[in-house]
């Protein structure tokens, strides 16, 4: 399709005609004028120093916020910077005499600046004029640091007046001339903080408006100085650099820095992996790393449809392992659990977004500890392993053991640990019940105190627990996202299918996670933006979640099991859903135990009494009530828990019924 040409973008071009090239000193280049005037001169003091002597009148405006974010802080913060360099410099007392005479002005500029640099220099003799244009490194011609960098200038008058235009518009309204009183040599903050000239011209004019600068450029300058960085700690013997700087690859070194480099990577990478994993996810750049390597947003369809296989022949694997009555629901409640561990990277930015742009409760609508219980043998710890494979691609970073769930060393993970969720390995009431408070409620305290870099970053909590977990109090439940699992795997396949569920484990790769994460990023960057601009958002991200995996899956051309459905938050958060394992206990009760119940229809009660002898796994009265939903209303008098019938026929999905006089002598 042809290029369509559009008026609606314009920049400013400077036509100019090529003369010729010229290999001259810097001091040929300002040497025979007298006066200079120029914007954004880097703080190379060295530099300025020897210019001033060339010149009889000199203006000066400092300042480069094109280099980072352009807010009123940096603003502030580049001018004390700037006067700090100016007050320690030892040119400093030649730089205040010249002030002095009336030879030198400084400004401070407020707004950001464009990078290049800006010379109009003017004999006032002769009528000389001279326009240079350079870039950021033309305070470094004195070392010769580039050679090959072409400087432009133009000697005519036109373009003397055209720069000289542009330099006074901004300093008359982007900048703020140092004044006498900031000449006074002074580290007191104080006195620094009278001298800012960012606040006296707020003093004179209240009304000034400081504008802003895209941040596209801004940002991509930061992280490219900062992707750089990260990836110079991988090599690693390599040649250091003579008196003269000067350094030399032989090639007897060559071998030896590959060599060298690759084993310092591995070893690095190895212990992150098994002990400090780092998933950091930057959806507003569009990029994720695991351990410092970055995911492929564009793997091959080929390669996401092998991992979509092996996921799928894993989960038939549970047709022959459990009964056939809780395949379905099982399979469903890990499709879930897939859900939710692909989408829990994301959950530390959004609940620290949320926190940050709003007052409501909505973060308690992605919490970050999820709780996956049911009977032992169930191969609750070996499909989290399968998840964590798929996101990784690696098989190093394995289950915490349970004595991990403690305050303290929960506190260390969460500070040690990015993005991926840290798996606790079968958790006991008595362990739950004395720490989850601390923990759960409190998961992003030690964040803020301890690491506030790693608030967008920290790792979810995914706990497994046998049967044995039986209540969940509402004050937690609404902190939780919980699955259970209800079935066992047959001895049969205990014995015979381990191996190949580790096998399929092993096959898998990170492909079908690398696909996920290149659909989903959107729908979170727009999630956070509506956060951001208008405090809440309607996008529900457990929805969006399920659908981008459903998606892979068609598009890779396979058919869609019926455990796999669009979810949304009720299926996360549904009273029923949360609170699985009262009501699985109470038909239990009612099931085997009658004598426990009476019920009341005059009144609407059904009242629940523990009667049994044995205290081995019983519960008390308060602790049920407290792991009731609210809608049941129910409330605790001496050893009975009394609750609304018709609330609480609906909840357990069970018909109870009065006791004849024959059923209550027999207890049944």
């Amino acid at each position: 399709m042809a290029h369509r040409k559009t008026k609606q973008h314009t920049v400013n071009v400077v036509k100019a005609q090529f003369c010729a090239p010229e290999n001259i000193s810097y001091l040929d280049l300002f040497e025979g004028f007298n006066e200079l005037y120029t914007i954004n001169i880097a703080t190379n003091i060295d530099f300025l120093a020897n210019l001033l002597e060339l010149f009889t009148k000199v203006e000066i405006i400092f300042g480069n916020l094109a280099l980072v974010p352009s807010t009123l802080e940096n603003t502030f913060a580049m001018q004390r910077n700037t006067l700090q360099e100016l007050y320690k410099t030892e040119h400093y007392t030649n730089f205040k005499e010249k002030y002095a005479q009336g030879n030198l002005n400084i400004y401070l500029a407020d707004a950001p600046l464009y990078p290049e640099k800006l010379f109009c220099l003017k004999n006032t003799q002769t009528g000389a004029t001279r326009v240079i244009l350079g870039s950021n490194n033309l305070d470094q011609l004195p070392a010769n640091s580039d050679r090959n960098q072409a400087l432009v200038y133009f000697d005519d008058e036109n373009a003397f007046n055209y720069y000289m235009n542009i330099y006074n518009d901004f300093k008359q309204n982007n900048s703020e001339i140092v004044n006498e009183n900031a000449w006074e040599i002074t580290y007191e903050d104080t006195q620094m903080l009278e001298n800012l000239p960012i606040l006296h011209k707020a003093k004179q004019d209240s009304e000034h408006i400081y504008p802003a600068v895209s941040k596209t450029t801004i940002v991509k300058t930061a992280e490219y100085i900062s992707d750089i960085e990260r990836l110079a700690k991988d090599f690693v013997d390599i040649p250091k650099a003579d008196r003269k700087g000067q350094a030399k690859i032989t090639n007897d070194k060559i071998d030896t820095i590959k060599r060298k480099t690759l084993e310092n990577i591995q070893v690095r990478r190895a212990k992150f992996e098994k002990f400090m994993p780092q998933l950091v996810i930057e959806p507003e750049r569009n990029r994720a790393f695991y351990n410092e390597r970055e995911f492929n947003f564009r793997p091959y369809r080929g390669d996401v449809k092998r991992d979509a296989e092996t996921y799928l022949q894993y989960m038939e694997g549970f047709n022959t392992a459990v009964p056939a009555k809780n395949i379905e629901p099982l399979k469903f409640e890990y499709f879930k659990l897939m859900s939710w561990c692909f989408l829990s990277p994301f959950l530390a930015r959004v609940r620290t977004t949320i926190r940050e742009a709003t007052v409501t409760d909505e973060v308690f609508t992605y919490p970050i500890v999820a709780l996956l219980c049911g009977q032992s043998n169930a191969g609750k710890t070996i499909y989290a392993s399968l998840l964590m494979k798929m996101m990784t691609d690696s098989a190093l970073y394995k289950a915490f053991g349970q004595n991990n769930f403690t305050k303290t060393r929960i506190d260390s993970l969460l500070c040690d640990i990015k993005g991926l969720p840290i798996l606790i390995d079968d958790i006991t009431q008595t362990q739950f019940t004395n720490n989850s408070g601390n923990i759960i409620k409190q998961e992003e305290r030690i964040i803020r105190e301890t690491k506030p870099e790693n608030l967008n970053y920290y790792s979810a909590i995914l706990l497994t627990a046998n049967k044995d977990l039986n209540s969940l109090k509402n004050e937690l439940t609404k902190r939780m996202v919980v699955f259970h699992v209800n079935a066992s795997w047959n001895n049969e396949f205990t014995r015979q299918q381990k191996s190949p569920c580790s096998e399929l484990i092993q096959k898998m790769r990170n492909n079908f996670y690398s696909e996920y994460l290149a659909k989903i990023i959107p729908h979170i960057n727009l999630y956070l933006s509506q956060i951001n601009d208008l405090g809440s958002s309607s996008i529900d991200l457990y929805n969006i979640s399920s659908e981008v995996i459903i998606s892979i899956f068609k598009e890779c051309g396979l058919d869609i099991p019926s455990y796999m459905r669009p979810l949304t938050m009720k299926d996360y958060f549904d009273s029923r859903a949360v609170n699985e394992i009262m009501i699985k206990f109470f038909q239990r009760q009612y099931r085997l135990n009658r004598d426990f119940f009476e019920v009341n229809k005059k009144n609407n009660q059904l009242i629940f009494e523990d009667k049994s002898l044995s205290s081995v796994g019983k519960m008390t009265p308060m602790r049920i009530a407290e792991s009731l939903p609210p809608e049941l209303e129910a409330d605790v008098v001496g050893d009975k828990v009394i609750m609304r019938l018709d609330s609480a026929t609906k909840f357990f999905s069970t018909e109870f019924k009065e006791q004849g006089l024959l059923n209550k002598l027999f207890g049944r």
